[in-house]
């Protein structure tokens, strides 16, 4: 007999084990007695639940039904039963949810079965989701099968109950509607609840919410929570936006060690100004940081969505939400910033309504990726870049750039592995090195600027086409200047140290203006990086460092052309990184022959092309 029959028989109850629901939740903030044993569990503070549905709140009944959902929370003991049954009265779905339920089942990309339900991991296995019935008392007696049939001692028998191995069992309550519980009851002799983990917080929206990976334990915070050994306090609120003391009054009751914040994507549906969001978002992010500054937090960009199926409002200022999101973040130290976009494929195969909700794959995508992130980033930048240098002071000749810019503290080291080291240099882009293919992948998956990467080494080249669609591959000469003494400059020459005043000049004479980014040529020149030639006090040739500190903008003025100032400046700037500890180096494109030329002449060692590639889109 199953437990949920010897539940139905008088004379056998006794032979059942029963313990109260509420004592063995994981994921929720408190817990609401409705009687007779039944409580509710709920995973917002009840200062919180006040401020979803005032009027400050975007959409506050919908705001207070997705609010009730059990998304996240979770039944776990440990049991000697071979069966068990949680006694629960499922609401039916809230018409939020109802909608987007809807949508999902007419999706090709949608889970197989149930769209949402409970779902039980019994040791490390886990059991479908299931959405049974309820009996003719308006209760759903959820029942879950313990013992692993390819542990049994024989061939289609099963161990006696009570008399088999203690079982950790972990129940996934529904994501998209609400649910109150009673008990627990199994068929052996103990149910006994397991120590609360380290938390991890999820403030978000639909997407955090669970919509519509189609389990409750496939959504990418449950599947996060599980990969960092955290229990999940999952507050994503389907529609839900950036709003100003939402998270007041959680800080009593919550101490999470990580925080991750998923907000963002609703405001493409509705006109919205962009100076208040910009203040939403500084605000509420800022409630986060002042809340929990000993938790590592972690604030997403926007993820990928199709705009054709439901195309961003006219009125909508949801194009500057992600740089709004990046600004504040930035005001809030130690707090991190996650480009959504790179946490999943841009591919309606992840989506389970084809859109904007990720499924149970495209759920497992963000949740590998965020973990990688989370846990790359762990260390401080100073530590990374160390290891870099360790790594690097003797390994192959590729690596150069990589290391003199971790000497030089340019750019930040993300990822230094012996299988993989990448460094990201603001407004230019990613350098990358490896041995390990796979270690090159995921690091270049979730880290890699998607307009420029450079690839050094041996690496493959085209997994960086395939998976990041940088197309463009442009082959280039590394040159190094690898000796110590300095070079001879002649002293007739008047060279001088540029000033912002000349940037107007510069930028006219430059042969590449599509390599600076905005702001970048200023910058440079203020920090006295850009060397002048000047004849009868004007300016007649310059050469500069590029941001990853490569020397770099060599031009001559036409008139001044074969009277040395090429080499002049060449030596000069060699000698002033010389000056200042520095080992000189740059890039040459194979076809620039006189560039080349040029080096050779001055001692410097021109590597072979196919060690270095800048990737980037057409």
């Amino acid at each position: 007999m199953s437990v949920s029959e010897l539940m139905d028989e008088k004379d056998m109850a006794d032979l059942l084990v029963s313990v109260p629901a509420e004592g063995l939740l994981h994921g929720a903030v408190w817990t609401e007695p409705l009687g007779r044993g039944w409580t509710h569990p709920w995973r917002f503070a009840k200062s919180q639940l006040k401020a979803i549905g005032s009027c400050r709140a975007w959409h506050p009944g919908l705001y207070r039904a997705m609010a009730a959902c059990t998304a996240g929370v979770t039944v776990e003991f440990e049991t000697d039963s071979s069966a068990i049954v949680l006694e629960a009265r499922v609401e039916p779905f809230p018409r939020g949810s109802r909608e987007v339920l809807d949508e999902a089942a007419e999706c090709a990309f949608a889970p197989d079965g149930p769209l949402d339900g409970f779902s039980c991991d019994v040791d490390g296995r886990h059991l479908p989701c299931v959405l049974p019935e309820e009996n003719r008392d308006g209760v759903t007696r959820v029942e879950f099968a313990l013992d692993d049939p390819n542990e049994a001692p024989e061939s289609n028998l099963q161990r006696l109950p009570g008399m088999g191995r203690h079982h950790h069992v972990r129940v996934w309550l529904p994501c998209l509607t609400s649910c109150d519980l009673r008990h627990v009851v199994g068929d052996g002799n103990v149910i006994e609840a397991v120590p609360a983990r380290d938390q991890l917080l999820v403030i978000g929206d639909s997407i955090a919410q669970g919509f519509v990976a189609g389990d409750p334990a496939h959504n990418w915070p449950a599947l996060l929570a599980t990969r960092l050994g955290m229990d999940v306090l999952n507050q994503g609120i389907g529609g839900q936006v950036f709003l100003p003391g939402s998270t007041v009054g959680l800080a009593d009751e919550a101490s999470p060690a990580a925080v991750v914040v998923e907000l963002g994507e609703n405001y493409r549906y509705e006109p919205c100004q962009e100076m208040r969001i910009s203040r939403d978002i500084r605000t509420s992010l800022f409630e986060v940081a002042e809340a929990w500054p000993e938790a590592s937090t972690w604030t997403l960009t926007p993820l990928w969505h199709l705009d054709e199926t439901h195309p961003t409002h006219r009125g909508s200022c949801f194009a500057a939400v992600p740089d709004l999101i990046r600004t504040a973040v930035a005001a809030n130290p130690g707090m991190h910033l996650v480009e959504g976009s790179r946490l999943l494929q841009a591919s309606p195969v992840l989506m389970a309504d084809g859109y904007e909700h990720p499924n149970a794959d495209g759920s497992a995508v963000i949740a590998e990726r965020l973990a990688y992130i989370m846990d790359a980033l762990a260390e401080p930048a100073e530590t990374r870049r160390a290891r870099a240098i360790g790594l690097l002071s003797d390994g192959p000749h590729e690596a150069f750039p990589i290391l003199e810019c971790a000497r030089r503290g340019i750019g930040e080291v993300l990822v230094a592995e012996k299988g993989v080291c990448l460094l990201e240099v603001p407004r230019h882009g990613t350098f990358v090195w490896g041995t390990s293919r796979k270690a090159m992948r995921e690091a270049l998956d979730v880290f890699a600027s998607r307009d420029l990467v450079c690839v050094l080494g041996s690496a493959p080249v085209h997994d960086v086409r395939r998976d990041l669609g940088l197309t463009e591959d442009a082959p280039c000469n590394m040159v190094v200047y690898e000796k110590k003494g300095r070079l001879e400059v002649d002293p007739t020459l008047d060279i001088r140290t540029l000033t912002p005043a000349y940037a107007e000049l510069v930028a006219s004479h430059y042969s590449h203006p599509e390599y600076l980014a905005p702001g970048e040529l200023e910058d440079i020149l203020a920090r006295g990086l850009v060397l002048g030639g000047f004849e009868a006090g004007r300016l007649c040739a310059f050469i500069g460092e590029h941001p990853e500190g490569a020397i770099g903008m060599l031009e001559v003025f036409p008139e001044q052309r074969r009277r040395g100032w090429a080499t002049a400046l060449e030596s000069a700037k060699i000698n002033e990184q010389l000056d200042r500890g520095l080992v000189p180096w740059g890039e040459v494109w194979p076809d620039n022959q006189a560039s080349i030329a040029l080096q050779e002449k001055l001692g410097l060692t021109v590597y072979p092309e196919k060690g270095m590639h800048f990737m980037s889109r057409p």
